[in-house]
């Protein structure tokens, strides 16, 4: 059990939607609780856009942002590498620059949030940025006397809905999980179509369908509704 009474979660979150897809629900949970959460983006650029408009530059995602931080309550939030050049390209960084960003980078960083909880994207992916954004995050955390540097205690790797198919030969069932209210995945949802501009038809994971049906996947394993999953990296008792 994870005590989320007045706690800092930092999100590891590789594009604008990932946080909302993986952990709306927990961020519900630990503002309830009085706590605060953060939320690092790696990048953010002109992608798709798969409502009407076919294109939404970074300013247009960067408003989703706003909207979906206002919603939840979020304490904080910086996007570490802006535009074009790194957009869905954080293969093409030298993975050292990307820990040091989530190690001890300007404002929202690992050493100036020092956060009790850290939460980082799946390593079973078929994103590249997710697969690097995991490896930096894991590297960013490693074990440590907590003299030099900040230590978090609890490290969870979360859920996307694609992860549904990839690599599920070698994936390793979650371990944590979150259960939902029907308010709080309602909220959860709403932020889902904050980033509407992301957000696919029903046939693809990455969609309100598909988010309905991992969660109510997720919330049969545990007797619930509705769930989050999650996969433990660290988790020290207090």
């Amino acid at each position: 059990m994870i005590n989320f009474n007045k706690k800092k979660i930092l999100i590891i979150s590789p594009h604008p939607d990932d946080e909302a897809f993986g952990c709306g629900g927990i961020i519900q949970r630990c503002r309830k609780s009085g706590g605060e959460v953060y939320v690092l983006y790696l990048t953010v650029g002109t992608t798709r856009d798969f409502s009407k408009k076919e294109k939404s530059t970074a300013d247009q995602r960067m408003q989703e942002i706003k909207k979906v931080a206002s919603l939840f309550g979020i304490k904080g939030y910086k996007i570490a590498f802006i535009g074009e050049k790194y957009h869905l390209k954080l293969d093409s960084i030298p993975i050292k620059d990307i820990i040091n960003e989530i190690e001890r980078g300007e404002n929202i960083s690992l050493e100036k949030i020092k956060p009790d909880i850290l939460l980082i994207p799946p390593a079973n992916d078929y994103n590249q940025d997710h697969r690097i954004a995991n490896q930096a995050s894991i590297a960013a955390a490693r074990p440590t006397s907590g003299e030099f540097k900040s230590f978090q205690k609890t490290v969870l790797e979360y859920e996307l809905p694609p992860n549904a198919w990839f690599l599920g030969e070698i994936c390793s069932p979650p371990n944590f999980y979150i259960a939902l209210e029907d308010d709080e995945f309602e909220t959860k949802l709403k932020s889902l179509e904050f980033y509407g501009s992301q957000l696919k038809s029903s046939l693809n994971p990455l969609s309100i369908y598909g988010c309905k049906a991992q969660a109510s996947f997720r919330g049969m394993q545990v007797g619930k509704k509705f769930a989050e999953a999650y996969f433990v990296k660290r988790l020290t008792a207090e």
